[in-house]
């Protein structure tokens, strides 16, 4: 027995001997577990510029999961194409006791084109580590080589949810290939060491607890503590550039789009022809717009100097589909045909975009759009979509700053503030009740703007089952036993959806003769705005918009009201809510009227108490019951 004690305590201390005892998850000080998921144990990277069109991109990182909310940690992915490849990558793993249990290479991990299969240019290298149990530790070794420098990876310091034992940044440049920094939502100034030859920046961090995440707290730039970098001259291919202002940035966008923006001269008679009719730039415009609309495909394709330059507006003529700078560059060309003005945008698209910085240029694009300047105003064209009216943005690309691209450079511009009139909901509902307490439902729910895109997008093409499921997901609408949707073109403006339902029981509960009744059958105001004392930052819906609501109960003869809730009224300058019910006796008719608007994208965190007493007070007013019973 003593034997086995003894061949134990030796199998075990040889483990311990080959551990990395560093990494064992059980050497984390209480003070970085606190609100943490995950703790980086070390990070270096180094950031290497060897000239103008040349550098490498190193990281060495040990990230100990602690449970399974931080399980992304243990993916690795890398993209790789032709101004920007993974060189090699390394990955090891750790138990608990910091006892290393896996080592894969690059060979071992699946790299894969991307590009909608049409063009590929450029792959993916991605990996997965499978945890048997937590905290699990994962070491990341990877190069990151570069020939053509268009943008510099700058670095973010530390997520939500993750502490930090020690973390350093570096970059090293020659003394002659000057590049600019911005510290964002920190001040982590660097070391700076200058030789003859070179000059290294060095940013360190030691010991950062972990802090929690703010839902609807904006894009990370808005409070994750990050360094940017932004070349000052840079390299594509044989496209040299100037990033030190918008207006040389513009420029050298400018070159790109050469001789890629002709058609031939049968298609500009073409466009002419289809025009020939309308008398303003505005009309000929939508009139194209509309072409594009019904003819040309979406396809995310990267080609062109890094994904940048555009395939040739007579390509996507003849092919009929493109990726966003190519479907732009072919509207411009269009309007070109018919003596129409107008400038692509480069822009970032996406529900929380990052903060363009007027004084610090930089590459913080992935997304292209065309504007028409007027006198009066600016139409916008979003040539992505199959779905959006003429002259209308979407959430994707309202409520930020672009580079407008002019004949004299670059211009720094407002995208249009989405409007909280513009994206409504409208609902309308008749609830015919029989006597048992079943009910015949009729609905219509109406939407414009921004509300009437995110249907689109996420229903009008759906099978009729998941329509259906979609329906009652979306709207939060009570269970019917019986669902049948019919909706509107897809081109149609509002866009309409039918719902017809039966309910064996339409009330909340019965008691006796009487029936206990919702306001609503759905969730009337249905945003995420958490429980807090303490908000530190802004609150941001996905944008403004106004929502009403008629439901009418029609009741069966014999009932009458018993007890109705009070009229309600609820204003801040960032949303305003009213109710109110009316019982017409002489047909058994009650209407139940509410309407909420949120005027403000943006709540300051200042107000978040009110907000959170707005939302409190509405579903409050949501919960109310209507008490009718049979005379």
């Amino acid at each position: 027995m003593k034997q086995i004690k003894i061949v134990l305590l030796l199998f075990i201390a040889a483990n311990i001997a080959t551990a990395q005892l560093n990494y064992s998850s059980f050497t984390i000080p209480d003070s970085l577990r606190k609100n943490a998921d995950a703790v980086t144990r070390e990070q270096y990277i180094k950031f290497t510029l060897k000239d103008i069109n040349t550098a490498k991109y190193e990281v060495h990182e040990v990230i100990t999961v602690l449970n399974e909310a931080a399980a992304g940690y243990l993916d690795f992915h890398e993209f790789s194409y032709k101004f920007r490849w993974l060189d090699d990558a390394e990955i090891k793993v750790y138990d608990a006791l910091g006892i290393k249990k896996a080592t894969y290479n690059k060979k071992e991990m699946t790299s894969v084109n991307y590009g909608e299969g049409l063009v590929p240019e450029g792959k993916v290298t991605y990996f997965s580590v499978n945890a048997q149990a937590y905290p699990i530790t994962i070491e990341k070794n990877y190069t990151i080589k570069y020939n053509g420098l268009f943008s510099y990876p700058g670095n973010y310091f530390q997520y939500p949810f993750r502490s930090i034992e020690k973390a350093v940044f570096e970059v090293e440049a020659p003394s002659d290939l000057s590049f600019r920094y911005k510290l964002l939502n920190c001040n982590y100034q660097p070391v700076v060491t200058k030789g003859a030859a070179k000059e290294l920046y060095h940013w360190e961090v030691k010991n950062l607890s972990a802090y929690k995440a703010e839902k609807h707290a904006g894009g990370t730039d808005y409070y994750v503590p990050q360094v940017l970098l932004a070349p000052n001259k840079f390299k594509l291919d044989d496209y040299e550039g100037d990033m030190t202002s918008w207006k040389n940035f513009g420029n050298w966008i400018n070159s790109l789009y050469e001789k890629t923006t002709d058609l031939k001269e049968d298609r500009k008679q073409f466009f002419k022809n289809l025009v020939k009719n309308a008398t303003t730039d505005f009309e000929k415009a939508r009139i194209i717009y509309n072409y594009l609309q019904t003819n040309m495909r979406y396809v995310s394709i990267q080609l062109g100097i890094g994904g940048l330059r555009p395939f040739p507006a007579s390509f996507v003529d003849d092919k009929k589909y493109g990726d966003c700078k190519a479907l732009s560059n072919f509207l411009k060309a269009a309007l070109d045909a018919v003596g129409v003005k107008s400038n692509l945008l480069i822009i970032e698209g996406g529900e929380n975009p990052g903060l363009i910085l007027e004084d610090f240029p930089a590459n913080y694009f992935n997304h292209v759009i065309l504007c028409m300047p007027q006198p009066k105003d600016t139409v916008w064209m979003e040539c992505t979509s199959t779905t959006l009216p003429f002259a209308e943005l979407g959430p994707f690309t309202e409520n930020r700053k672009a580079m407008m691209i002019t004949d004299n450079g670059g211009v720094l511009v407002n995208t249009p503030v989405s409007f909280y009139k513009n994206n409504t909901v409208d609902f309308s509902t008749t609830i015919k009740v029989n006597e048992d307490g079943g009910a015949a439902v009729t609905a219509l729910y109406k939407s414009t703007g921004d509300e009437r895109d995110n249907l689109l997008m996420g229903f009008h093409d759906m099978k009729e089952d998941d329509k259906r499921k979609f329906f009652i997901t979306h709207t939060g609408w009570k269970q019917p036993d019986v669902l049948e949707l019919n909706n509107t073109a897809r081109q149609a403006n509002p866009y309409v959806v039918t719902a017809k339902m039966d309910y064996e029981n339409i009330a909340s509960f019965k008691a006796g003769t009487k029936l206990f009744l919702e306001p609503r059958l759905y969730h009337f105001f249905d945003e995420d705005i958490p429980e807090t004392s303490n908000r530190l930052h802004d609150f941001f819906f996905s944008f403004p918009y106004q929502q009403s609501d008629t439901t009418v109960y029609e009741l069966p003869e014999g009932f009458t009201i018993e007890n109705l809730p009070k009229d309600k009224t609820i204003e801040y300058p960032f949303a305003t809510y009213t109710s109110s019910y009316k019982w017409d006796g002489a047909n058994s008719r009650l209407s139940c009227i509410a309407y909420v608007a949120v005027k403000q994208r943006i709540v300051k965190a200042a107000d978040y108490a009110k907000l959170l007493n707005f939302k409190n007070q509405v579903l409050a007013d949501a919960n109310e019951k209507i008490v009718v019973k049979k005379q």
